[in-house]
């Protein structure tokens, strides 16, 4: 606990893990952008082609979308003029607006642009690690860094500016006045402006100290410390640690204390406790994070912890549980989203969100690797037998499920519905007007109000009858 009404748990490797295992289940998803990524909304669709799963091409009214499976994937969208493609996704994608752009090439190669009205456009190049390059029309844009042998790295990792020469030999970093250099960092460590002083001789002595925010010190790092924090706050707290027998945590009036004993980093300690009586919550926790154990009688505030077999901890809007490693459980109950999230991994997935501000929902299954349904408000839905990734991915479902489904059924809000059988060998497409069937080199047929056609073999042989006229078509020539 901490002062301000903050909470602080004694130990929180429950939170890490579930951090871990959250940024590995929702990796794919994470990366993709809140804009649209395929066709959507009540238009009607004005042209659509197919080739087995290999080729489809999509135009509605403002968008257009195209994949080649799974080599390449195209999607354009007027209004936003947003552009997205993919390449052997998640190998490669790519999307941009007027405003702005990125690209990445396996998490590895990557850039990014972002265009300012007033200062212009500026770049970003990265070969993670080693590579970083910017530019553009302001010196605050323009940086080399060539890692670990030279280079400057301008506003990365809440920095203005980072120098480094063969590091860790030689580097410095400043953020507006403050400037530090280091000399076989983290051993010689020197910083200084009018507020702030940082001053570190590893792992002899450090002091670090920003005017009326907080000042931290250590002797004999890890062993000795002791410092204060939220100096500019109504209640600031202190701590000091002797490692590893103790470390203690109090506010400034005495409304917020925390003690643990036997502590080591990340893992916590063997005995601790914590309590804050402004907001009555108490926390415990014993033999490192296998038990704990917290309660607010005046917040929404729950935590029973006995890892790996249960666990629950439930805070303001939040909720989180899980049984053994394998269950897992989150709720979010916030004003703009309401959200429940179920894995069983890596076999089940269930997800119920709704968007209060856009009064949408939708809910999404998998139980992987033989089923997956998706449904919202609007009334699309559409659900697919054999799904590959085991977690949720929009992009990568529909780029790459077409090659393994079985079965793959859609229908949109603007009563469009869609068939597939056996990866697309046979495919039909359907509304109240008009009615489209796709057999890949055999048939493709077209049922409308004005006309019907029938292609074999592409146009190899071919009729069409409209109210104008009917003609056939042989060897790709009409007669």
């Amino acid at each position: 606990m901490q002062a301000e009404g903050h909470r602080f748990d004694p130990d929180k490797l429950h939170i890490f893990f579930m951090r871990i295992i959250l940024l590995i289940l929702m990796s794919f998803s994470s990366i993709e952008a809140k804009l649209p990524k395929h066709t959507f909304g009540e238009r009607p669709t004005k042209k659509y082609n197919q080739f087995w799963f290999l080729y489809q091409s999509e135009k509605k009214l403002g968008q257009d979308e195209f994949y080649i499976r799974p080599f390449y994937s195209k999607y354009h969208e007027n209004l936003s003029a947003h552009d997205y493609k993919t390449s052997l996704y998640p190998l490669y994608y790519s999307e941009k607006t007027e405003h702005w752009s990125k690209w990445t090439f396996f998490f590895i190669f990557s850039g990014d642009t972002t265009k300012h009205d007033d200062t212009g456009a500026d770049d970003d190049f990265v070969i993670s690690p080693m590579f970083q390059f910017g530019k553009g029309e302001t010196e605050k844009d323009k940086y080399f860094a060539f890692f670990p042998f030279f280079g400057k790295i301008k506003s990365k990792l809440s920095w203005s500016e980072i120098n480094f020469f063969l590091f860790p030999i030689y580097a410095d970093w400043r953020h507006k006045e403050f400037k530090a250099r280091s000399l076989i960092y983290p051993v010689f460590v020197y910083g200084s402006s009018d507020i702030r002083t940082e001053l570190r001789i590893f792992p002899f002595y450090s002091r670090k100290s920003h005017m009326a925010k907080f000042e931290h010190n250590t002797v004999l790092w890890p062993f000795i410390q002791w410092g204060k924090d939220f100096l500019d706050k109504k209640e600031p707290t202190s701590y000091s640690l002797f490692f590893p027998f103790y470390n203690l945590k109090n506010s400034m009036y005495g409304n917020m204390k925390a003690r643990a004993y036997l502590w080591v980093p990340i893992l916590g300690s063997v005995f601790g406790y914590g309590e804050d009586k402004r907001t009555g919550e108490v926390d415990y926790n014993f033999l490192f994070y296998f038990f704990q154990y917290g309660y607010s009688n005046s917040r929404d505030y729950r935590k029973h912890i006995i890892f790996p077999f249960y666990g629950y901890s439930h805070f303001a809007s939040k909720q989180f549980r899980f049984i053994t490693p394998l269950y897992i459980n989150l709720q979010t109950d916030t004003y703009g989203l309401k959200s429940d999230l179920t894995y069983l991994v890596p076999f089940f997935i269930f997800n119920k969100r709704k968007f209060i501000k856009e009064e949408r929902e939708d809910s999404y299954f998998k139980f992987w690797p033989i089923f997956v349904w998706q449904k919202d408000s609007e009334g699309n839905m559409n659900w697919n037998i054999i799904s590959p990734l085991p977690i949720r991915s929009e992009t990568f479902e529909r780029v790459w499920d077409p090659i393994f489904s079985l079965i793959e059924y859609k229908k949109m809000i603007n009563g469009e519905k869609r068939f597939s059988l056996l990866m697309r060998l046979y495919t039909q497409r359907s509304s109240e007007k008009e009615f489209h069937l796709y057999i890949p080199l055999l048939l493709d047929m077209s049922l409308e109000e004005e006309s019907n056609s029938y292609q074999f073999m592409y146009g190899l042989l071919g009729y069409k009858s409209s109210k104008e006229k009917n003609t056939i078509s042989l060897f790709w020539f009409e007669i």
